[in-house]
């Protein structure tokens, strides 16, 4: 099993969309380390909702690239989910705090950094946007 180098939130995917160049390069870091980059199912939902025309082809893109798994819901999560977004106030946010905290201690590249520390401790690992 391939270990997880990073979850991207959904902020970070419409930067992705942006051509923001701070997110290619985590996600060519950690591909370079031969590991994952976890992108959440509502997180890419949310990101499309979201996406302006232009950036359409590059959310498009992302799901596909080889370092890349997107994650689905599990019915085994919704009551971590459903309570963990009320604190949040999203279910994206929290299928991300999911995520990171079902493994190793992966890092989180977000702008949300104080939202997530009301679920996961003041030291996780956050790539600010």
């Amino acid at each position: 099993m391939v270990d997880a180098g990073l979850v991207l939130d959904t902020a970070s995917l419409l930067a992705y969309s942006e051509g923001v160049p701070a997110v290619g390069v985590q996600i060519a870091k950690v591909a370079y380390r031969q590991e994952q980059v976890i992108i959440p199912a509502l997180c890419l939902a949310a990101a499309y909702r979201q996406v302006s025309s232009d950036g359409l082809p590059l959310l498009d893109i992302v799901g596909d690239l080889d370092s890349v798994v997107v994650t689905p819901v599990d019915h085994n999560m919704c009551p971590v989910l459903g309570g963990w977004s009320r604190l949040l106030g999203s279910m994206d946010l929290a299928q991300v705090a999911i995520e990171a905290a079902a493994r190793a201690v992966v890092p989180i590249m977000t702008d949300r950094r104080e939202l997530l520390g009301e679920v996961l401790p003041k030291e996780w690992p956050i790539i600010d946007l």
